[in-house]
C-alpha cells in the first residue's frame, strides 16, 4: 500500500470519528431537552391533586412554600436551635490618630447593624458671602464623588447593603450618617469618607447650582419657617458668623463653582475638626485601623488652621419685612449667656413659666397646659401663638445666645417684625 492510500484513508477515518462525536453530541444535547420537557411537564399536569385544587381555587396546605408562609409566628421553629446572648454593657473607647482626627466607639450590646457617622466641626458659620450656599450644594450632591467611585455605584453599594447613607448641617456641624451590616462596614465606609472629603468636582458643582435654587422654591412653597429664623439669626449677629443663612444666599448659588467649593473644603476641613464615631463595632482596634487607612492621608493641621472659630459679635438691631401671608410674626429678642454659665438655670426655669403655646398642641399633659403663655395669653385670644425660645452655642465657652419671644397672629396682610434690643 502506497503512503497516498494510507494518508486518504487516515483522513477518511478522522471523518468518520468526528461524524460520530456530533452525533453523540447532539444526542446529549436532545435527551437533556428531552428531560427538561418531561420535567416540566410532569409539574404542569402530573399532580392530579394539584390540579383540582388550582380548578376549585384553593392553597395546597401540604405545600412547603405554604407551611412556611403561613407559620405561626409565635410557635417555635420545629428543629431550630436559638442561640442565647445575654445583655452586654456598652464599652465605650475614644482614640486620636496621629493627623488629630478622633474616633469614638461603643462596643455591641445586641447583634444588629453597625452606625456610623463622620462629624465636621463646620457649619454655615463658617461660610462667607463669597462662599454662602457650599454645604447645601455640597448636600445636593453629596453622592457624587469621581475618584474612586461615582454617583451609581455609592447609590448602588448602600441598597445593596441594606442600609442608609445621608447628610445634614446646621450652623455649627456637618455630619454625613451611614448604618449597613456588618461585613459591609468597610466598603460603605469608604464609600462615607469619599462623599465627604472628595474635592468637589465640575460636575457635581455645575449639578448643585440647579439644584440649590430648586431647593429655595421649594422651601418657599412649603413655609418651613426657615425665612423667619434666617432673619432672627442676620439681625441679632449681622451677616456673618451666625447670622449666614442656613440654605445660603439666594443670589450667590451661581457663585458656586468647582473653585470655589474646593477652597472652602480646604480652608475649613482639617483633621482637628473630624470626629469618626461608631456604634455597635466589636473591635475598636480594628476600627481604628480601618479609619487610619483611609483617612491617614489627611496632614496635620497648619498653624493658621485651627479649631477655634471667631466669635460671633451680638449687634442687635430692627427688622421689618413685608409679606403676603395671612400671619403676622413678631419675634422679640435679648441677649442670653452660654450654656457654660450660671445664669443658665435662671432661663430654664423662665422657659418652664411661660412655656410654648400653639393652638394645635396646647391642653394635654406635657403640652404646656399651666404654662403661663397659655393661660394667660392662648386661653383669652385664640389666634394667637406665643413661644419662648433659648438658643445658645454648647460647643463654644465665650459664646452669646439669645433668647426669643415669638408672636403670631392672623391678619389679613402681614409682615415680619424682628426687635433685637
Amino acid at each position: 500500500m502506497c503512503i497516498r492510500d494510507r494518508y486518504q484513508r487516515r483522513v477518511h477515518g478522522e471523518q468518520i470519528i468526528n461524524q460520530i462525536k456530533k452525533v453523540k453530541m447532539l444526542s446529549k444535547a436532545s435527551r437533556s431537552f428531552v428531560e427538561t420537557t418531561a420535567r416540566a411537564t410532569r409539574r404542569q399536569f402530573g399532580s392530579l391533586r394539584r390540579n383540582l385544587l388550582e380548578v376549585l381555587n384553593r392553597d395546597d396546605n401540604t405545600d412547603p412554600h405554604y407551611l412556611a408562609a403561613s407559620y405561626n409566628p409565635i410557635l417555635p421553629l420545629e428543629g431550630h436551635k436559638p442561640i442565647y446572648r445575654e445583655n452586654q454593657k456598652a464599652n465605650y473607647n475614644i482614640s486620636k490618630l496621629s493627623n488629630g482626627i478622633t474616633v469614638i466607639t461603643e462596643s455591641q450590646v445586641f447583634p444588629s447593624h453597625v452606625d456610623f457617622g463622620i462629624l465636621v466641626d463646620v457649619g454655615t458659620r463658617d461660610e462667607t458671602t463669597e462662599t454662602s450656599g457650599a454645604l447645601l450644594s455640597i448636600k445636593n450632591t453629596y453622592y457624587k464623588t469621581v475618584l474612586n467611585t461615582n454617583e451609581t455605584i455609592n447609590y448602588g453599594m448602600v441598597q445593596m447593603a441594606g442600609g442608609e447613607f445621608n447628610m445634614e448641617y446646621d450652623q455649627e456641624n456637618t455630619f454625613w450618617r451611614a448604618s449597613c451590616l456588618q461585613h459591609d462596614v468597610v466598603d460603605i465606609f469608604r464609600m462615607a469618607c469619599d462623599c465627604a472629603f472628595e474635592p468637589r468636582s465640575v460636575v457635581a458643582a455645575n449639578v448643585a447650582m440647579d439644584k440649590s435654587q430648586h431647593t429655595h422654591k421649594l422651601y418657599e412653597q412649603l413655609k418651613t419657617g426657615q425665612d423667619f429664623n434666617d432673619t432672627i439669626f442676620r439681625t441679632a449677629f449681622g451677616l456673618r458668623g451666625l447670622g449666614m443663612p442656613l440654605k445660603g444666599l439666594k443670589h450667590n448659588l451661581k457663585n458656586l463653582n468647582a473653585y470655589v467649593l474646593q477652597k472652602f473644603q480646604y480652608q475649613n476641613i482639617n483633621p482637628s475638626k473630624v470626629y469618626v464615631c461608631a456604634a455597635g463595632v466589636e473591635n475598636h482596634e480594628e476600627f481604628v485601623e480601618l479609619v487610619e487607612s483611609k483617612l491617614g492621608y489627611m496632614p496635620k493641621a497648619e498653624s493658621g488652621q485651627t479649631s477655634e472659630r471667631a466669635r460671633s459679635e451680638y449687634v442687635g438691631g430692627e427688622a421689618r419685612i413685608l409679606t403676603e401671608s395671612n400671619d403676622v410674626n413678631l419675634a422679640l429678642v435679648f441677649q442670653s449667656v452660654p450654656w457654660s454659665a450660671q445664669e443658665i438655670y435662671a432661663f430654664n426655669v423662665l422657659n418652664a413659666l411661660l412655656g410654648s403655646s400653639a393652638s394645635f398642641s396646647s391642653g394635654g399633659p406635657g403640652k404646656g397646659m399651666h404654662a403661663r403663655t397659655t393661660t394667660n395669653l392662648l386661653n383669652k385670644h385664640y389666634y394667637v401663638d406665643l413661644s419662648l425660645i433659648h438658643i445658645s452655642e454648647p460647643t463654644r465657652l465665650l459664646s452669646i445666645s439669645y433668647a426669643v419671644f415669638c408672636l403670631k397672629k392672623k391678619k389679613t396682610i402681614g409682615f415680619f417684625y424682628v426687635l433685637i434690643p
